[in-house]
């Protein structure tokens, strides 16, 4: 019995760390923005430069990125001149077909869109 009862708190303190854990990956995870056709255009390039990551889930490479990518995502979170964003290339080949993807993971710089006149 007592081994039992061991076990059940070991089990249930695994399961809260567990919970923890996919709480704070779920919170890394906003740091990047995901685009789609739809928003790519609202987000890229107006006030601040982008990183865009185009990607494919199931690449070995892009899966090595993935963390450390969520990481700069993380870093660059509160920047007011850079936004870390990613694309899904299974979910929106035209997109990535659209800005030469041909290899995952590329990553693409987008400098920010200046309006008016500017002085040189």
């Amino acid at each position: 019995m007592e081994n039992f009862q061991i076990w059940s708190k070991t089990i249930r303190v695994g399961a809260i760390a567990f919970a923890v854990a996919l709480i704070f990956v779920s919170a890394s995870a906003n740091d990047v923005v995901v685009l789609s056709e739809d928003n790519f255009q609202k987000e890229i390039g107006h006030d601040k430069g982008a990183l865009v990551e185009f990607y494919a889930p199931w690449g070995g490479h892009c899966k090595k990125l993935a963390p450390e990518y969520e990481k700069l995502g993380s870093s660059f979170k509160k920047s007011k001149s850079v936004v870390i964003d990613k694309v899904d290339c299974d979910e929106h080949k035209s997109l990535c077909s659209k800005y030469g993807v041909c290899g995952y993971s590329t990553i693409q710089w987008f400098s920010k869109r200046i309006s008016g006149t500017q002085k040189v």
